[in-house]
């Protein structure tokens, strides 16, 4: 291989790994990592994708409004790989569920990160972190 040729291709890696880079957002920008919140309600949708999974639940409030609630987790490789794997039916519409996490910076958002999962109903639980 020419001279020429590796400085192209090396190029062309480091911009490929700068567009990745950029199009991961930081965890810190969008939750508070000073605090931990619990959230419980029912499963209406499990979107197992990259680079991040998502379960969003429905929450019913002290009033008695439904609300909406996206919780972020990790992509379907380190979900698959935790301690406690998880696979793309592990969590289905319907299961009535209780996660911990950081909330999002932004109350209004009704986001969180997950820290933990649980399904009282059979005891499933999932601990752990992911980026």
């Amino acid at each position: 291989m020419n001279r020429m040729t590796l400085v192209l291709v090396a190029g062309a890696i480091v911009l490929t790994s700068a567009v990745q880079l950029s199009a991961h957002h930081s965890f810190t920008a969008a939750y508070d990592s000073t605090k931990r919140v619990e959230i419980e309600g029912v499963v209406k949708e499990f979107v197992w994708r990259n680079p991040h999974s998502f379960v969003r639940i429905e929450v019913i409030t002290k009033e008695g409004t439904t609300e909406l609630w996206n919780l972020e987790w990790g992509s379907t490789t380190q979900l698959q790989a935790a301690k406690y794997p998880v696979t793309r039916t592990t969590i289905k519409p319907g299961d009535h569920i209780v996660a911990g996490g950081e909330p999002g910076r932004d109350p209004a958002a009704r986001r969180v990160r997950i820290y933990s999962i649980k399904r009282p109903i059979d005891g499933w639980e999932w601990e752990g972190t992911v980026d």
